[in-house]
C-alpha cells in the first residue's frame, strides 16, 4: 500500500498574478487546483490531503474550502456500469455484469399495471427510455419516479433511438391500416417522418448511423424478404446482409462497425455479426449455439469489447466476436424484454455550479477503480461545514490486506454530507442543518463504493470510540444515523453501537 500525505498529481497556485491552472482556467486569489489522477479540485485545502493508492482502488481525501471537484475521466473505462433490463412486476432492473442487483426502479405510468419494455440509457447513462402501452416515455436517476412522455402513441410496438440520441424511430400500425409502419421523429419533438408506406408489416431495428435505419419487412409470404437499409433523408432503400427472412440487427458498437443480429439464418448457429467495411457493404458471420438467438435490443460495453442481449433463458453477455454467452440473470416465467449497458461516467462536476454534491464544500473523498483493466470512478463523498476552514479528515490507518478503509470527517457542525456510488451516482444526503460535527466514512477496498457512513453527534473535540473486533470494525458513541451503500438509513432514531463487516457493511449493535 502507498499512503501519501501530499497531493499526488499536479498541484499549481493560480491565483498569485492571475495564473492560469492546468485544465482549470484563472482561480481566484488563493485558490489552488489540485489533480488527483482523474479527480480535480479548487479552492484552499486545509493540511495535505490524503492519498492512498490500494490493490484495486486509489482514493483521495481532503479538507477545506473547496469551490469546484470534478471527475475527469482518463484511459480506457472498464465495464463497472449498469445494465439495463425489464424487471419483475413492471419494473426496471439496473445489475452489474456478475449478476449483482443494483436498483429496481417502478415510475408511476399513465396507465397502472403497465410495463416498460426495451429500456435503454440515454448517452449519459442518467436518464431511461422505455416503451409503454401509450408511447415511449422517459424516466431520469434524479427523478426515477416519473414517467415523461417522449412520443404518445397507441399501437406502438417497437423504438430505437438513433446513435447521438437526437432522433427516435419507432414501429406502430398507423389509424385505419393493419400493418405496422416506420416512422421518425426527433426526440426534442418535431415533424414526423413516415419511413415506410406499404402492406406488410416493418420493423425499425437499430440505426446504422445517425442519417440511416435499418428496417425488417416481416411477413411469410413477402418475397425477397429480409432487411434493408433506408436513408432518411431521401427515402432511399439498400439491401442488408445477410438479407434473410427473420435475421435483422438489434444491437450497434459504439464505433457502428459491427451489428449484432437476432438470428444468423443458418439453423446451426444462434446470432450472427455483421461488420460494416465501408458506407454500404456488410460482411457476416455466425456465432454461438441456436439456444442463444436474440430476442430484441442489444448493445456493447463502455469499453466495446463485449455485448449484452436477452432471450427466452435470460440475460446475456458475450465477447464483441462471440466466443461465449454468460448468463448474468436468469429469466422467469415472464421473461426480460431489454438489454442496455450503461455508458461509463463523463466528465463530471460534484462540487460547484450545479455540482451534484453541492455549489461548494468544506472536503471530499474521492474512490478510483485501478489494478488490471478496472479503470472508473467508484464513489464520491462531499461534506459542508458551518465552518469550513476548521473541518478535517483523517483516516484509519488500515493496512493494503484491509477489507475497507475508513475515514474520519470532523467539523463544529455539519450541514451537508452527501454520497454517490457507482454505477448509478445517485445522490444521497445523510445529515441536515446543523445535526451532526463528525462521520466515518467506510469505503470497500475491493470496488471502491462507499458501503456506510456512520453520522454523529459527539461533545466539541470528542468522537466516537472506534476499534477494530475480528475482521470487522465496532463504533461506540452518540450514533445519528447509520447509512448503507443504497441509500438507506439503517438507524432513523439514533444508535450507540454499530458493527462493520470485513468491507465495511453496517449492522446495529
Amino acid at each position: 500500500m502507498k499512503r501519501l500525505y501530499i497531493a499526488a498529481g499536479v498541484m499549481v497556485a493560480a491565483g498569485c498574478g492571475g495564473g492560469s491552472a492546468p485544465g482549470g482556467g484563472n482561480s481566484p486569489p488563493g485558490e489552488t487546483v489540485n489533480e488527483f489522477g482523474p479527480i480535480q479540485t479548487r479552492g484552499q485545502v486545509t493540511g495535505s490531503p490524503i492519498v492512498q493508492n490500494l490493490p484495486n482502488i486509489s482514493t483521495v481525501a481532503l479538507a477545506g474550502v473547496l469551490t469546484d471537484a470534478t471527475y475527469r475521466p482518463q484511459g480506457t473505462p472498464d465495464n463497472e456500469t449498469g445494465i439495463l433490463t425489464s424487471g419483475p412486476l413492471g419494473s426496471l432492473q439496473v445489475v452489474l455484469e456478475n449478476g449483482e442487483k443494483i436498483a429496481t426502479f417502478k415510475p408511476t405510468y399513465p396507465v397502472p399495471n403497465d410495463a416498460p419494455l426495451y429500456p435503454s440509457w440515454s448517452l449519459d447513462g442518467q436518464k431511461i427510455y422505455y416503451r409503454l402501452s401509450g408511447g415511449v416515455y422517459s424516466t431520469t436517476l434524479a427523478n426515477p419516479t416519473v414517467a415523461t412522455p417522449v412520443i404518445t402513441a397507441v399501437d406502438m410496438f417497437f423504438y430505437t433511438l438513433s446513435p447521438d440520441n437526437l432522433k427516435i424511430a419507432y414501429t406502430r400500425t398507423p389509424p385505419g391500416e393493419v400493418d405496422r409502419e416506420v416512422y421518425v421523429r426527433a426526440v426534442a419533438g418535431g415533424a414526423t417522418t413516415r419511413v415506410t408506406n406499404n402492406d406488410i408489416d416493418d420493423l425499425g431495428t437499430v440505426w446504422i448511423d445517425n442519417e440511416r435505419l435499418a428496417v425488417r419487412r416481416e411477413g411469410p409470404d413477402v418475397p425477397n424478404q429480409g432487411t434493408q437499409v433506408v436513408t432518411i433523408a431521401n427515402g432511399t432503400f439498400t439491401n442488408y446482409v445477410p438479407f434473410k427472412s427473420f435475421v435483422a440487427p438489434f444491437g450497434r458498437s459504439g464505433d457502428g462497425a459491427y451489428f449484432l443480429n437476432a438470428a444468423s439464418g443458418d439453423p446451426a448457429f444462434g446470432v450472427s455479426l455483421s461488420e460494416r467495411f465501408n458506407t454500404s457493404d456488410f460482411a457476416v458471420k455466425n456465432y454461438l449455439a441456436p439456444e442463444f438467438t436474440s430476442f430484441g435490443p442489444a448493445s456493447t460495453s463502455p469499453d466495446g469489447t463485449r455485448w449484452v442481449f436477452f432471450n427466452s433463458q435470460g440475460l446475456f453477455t458475450t465477447e464483441l466476436f462471440p466466443k461465449t454467452a454468460t448468463v448474468i440473470a436468469p429469466a422467469g416465467p415472464v421473461g426480460m424484454a431489454g438489454a442496455s449497458w450503461q455508458p461509463a461516467l463523463g466528465n463530471t462536476k460534484f462540487v460547484g455550479a450545479s455540482g451534484k454534491l453541492g455549489s461548494s464544500s468544506a472536503g471530499i473523498i474521492a474512490t478510483n477503480r485501478t489494478g488490471g483493466s478496472r479503470n472508473g470512478l467508484a464513489s464520491f463523498v462531499a461534506w459542508d461545514a458551518t465552518t469550513r476552514s476548521t473541518s478535517t479528515v483523517s483516516d484509519d490507518g488500515a493496512g493494503s490486506d484491509a477489507g475497507a478503509t475508513s475515514y474520519v470527517v470532523e467539523a463544529d457542525n455539519l450541514t451537508s454530507l452527501k454520497y454517490a456510488n457507482r454505477p448509478l451516482f445517485m445522490t444521497t444526503a445523510t445529515v441536515g442543518t446543523g445535526t451532526a460535527n463528525g462521520a466515518i466514512v467506510t469505503v470497500s477496498a475491493s470496488d471502491g463504493t462507499v458501503r456506510s457512513i456512520v453520522v454523529y453527534k459527539e461533545t466539541r473535540g470528542a468522537k466516537p470510540v472506534i476499534r477494530k473486533e475480528g475482521e470487522g470494525k465496532v463504533i461506540e458513541g452518540s450514533v445519528i444515523g447509520v447509512w448503507d451503500a443504497y441509500g438507506k438509513d439503517l438507524a432513523p432514531q439514533g444508535a450507540s453501537r454499530v458493527s462493520l463487516d470485513k468491507r465495511g457493511n453496517p449492522t446495529l449493535g
